[in-house]
């Protein structure tokens, strides 16, 4: 996965980002940060989510008001699509995740897939918004949340959504989470 260079980072959070308008670089550091700025993406979205992560990333995505965001992105603009590849879905499925909900639901809208085997090791994680807005990390371990978040930042959001595309085109259905009818 490329690595995508960080522009220089604001001193501190402006209290509303605006999705396509806010150009500002914001250090994240924690989970609640994390999770803050994958909520105020996902309100703002109209087109599309790109999430590529290692194991869906309970505490940043798996929330009420995640769950509310996305399904209104799927429900609400009908072309809109929520694509997630995800390394390993095991903790999630056991857990619930909501995105797994939202998938079995939304069969139209809302998909999981693994990615290929080149890409089984990658251990960044990002959430593309739109095609310009993006969460990132480069994570040396799970418990490591130290990520950027931009708003506008179409250039990088552009080439994270080129390595999602490719990833995505090889990648398969996740197994794990196909809904089961009986």
């Amino acid at each position: 996965m490329p690595i995508i260079p960080s522009v220089p980072f604001c001193e501190e959070m402006p209290s509303h980002f605006k999705l396509g308008e806010t150009k500002a670089e914001i250090k994240l550091n924690n989970i609640e940060e994390n999770r803050n700025a994958a909520l105020s993406l996902s309100e703002q979205a109209r087109y599309g989510i790109n999430i590529f992560t290692q194991d869906m990333d309970n505490a940043v995505y798996d929330n009420d008001e995640f769950e509310k965001y996305i399904f209104n992105l799927a429900t609400c603009h009908p072309s809109a699509q929520i694509r997630i590849l995800v390394q390993d879905s095991t903790i999630a499925v056991k857990k619930g995740h909501c995105l797994i909900r939202i998938a079995q639901k939304l069969t139209s809208s809302v998909f999981i897939k693994n990615p290929p085997k080149i890409h089984k090791n990658d251990k960044s994680s990002f959430m593309t918004v739109d095609g310009v807005g993006m969460l990132y990390s480069v994570r040396s371990d799970k418990y490591n949340y130290e990520a950027s978040v931009n708003f506008m930042s179409p250039q990088r959001a552009t080439k994270l959504n080129d390595f999602f595309n490719e990833a995505w085109d090889h990648g398969l259905p996740d197994q794990q989470v196909r809904r089961l009818f009986v």
